[in-house]
């Protein structure tokens, strides 16, 4: 009996132990520069995504370095948890250390000289799970984004 027991709560404790899936990057919304410097400089923003899976998803800590036209613009370090709500929407604030090299400079000859869009990449890594078990998950995105101040 307890043997039939276990074979049938198996697939039930499989269903619930499976991996999650990739969200769905929306977009980057609400940029704002928090700290302005010739060396360094802070920028806020809200990166969007969409939660695919059939279940909610604990979010304790991302790391992404963000390239807009194949260079390096920062570094950012996202260091609490966020419930993620199943199949819906949802922003993270991220809040971006800017190198004020050449690469910010040249974002910001880009976007003065008449062009709104840029290439953005992000690359990094998320610590997602659910039910106490947590995986480490890539961050992988490449694509042209309009850009708003």
């Amino acid at each position: 009996m307890n043997k039939r027991l276990l074979i049938g709560l198996f697939p039930i404790v499989l269903l619930g132990c499976a991996k999650p899936s990739g969200f769905d990057y929306l977009g980057v919304r609400n940029i704002k520069v928090l700290k302005f410097g010739f060396k360094e400089s802070t920028v806020f923003s809200e990166v969007g995504y969409y939660n695919p899976n059939k279940f909610p998803v604990t979010m304790k800590r991302a790391e992404v370095d963000v390239y807009v036209n194949n260079s390096l613009l920062g570094h950012s370090v996202l260091d609490s948890t966020i419930q993620i709500p199943k199949k819906d929407t949802f922003y993270l604030p991220v809040i971006l250390t800017v190198n004020m090299s050449t690469t910010a400079f040249n974002l910001i000859q880009t976007l003065g000289g008449g062009q709104d869009s840029v290439k953005v990449k992000l690359d990094g890594k998320a610590r997602l799970g659910r039910g106490g078990i947590f995986i480490n998950y890539p961050i992988k995105y490449e694509g042209m984004q309009k850009l708003k101040f």
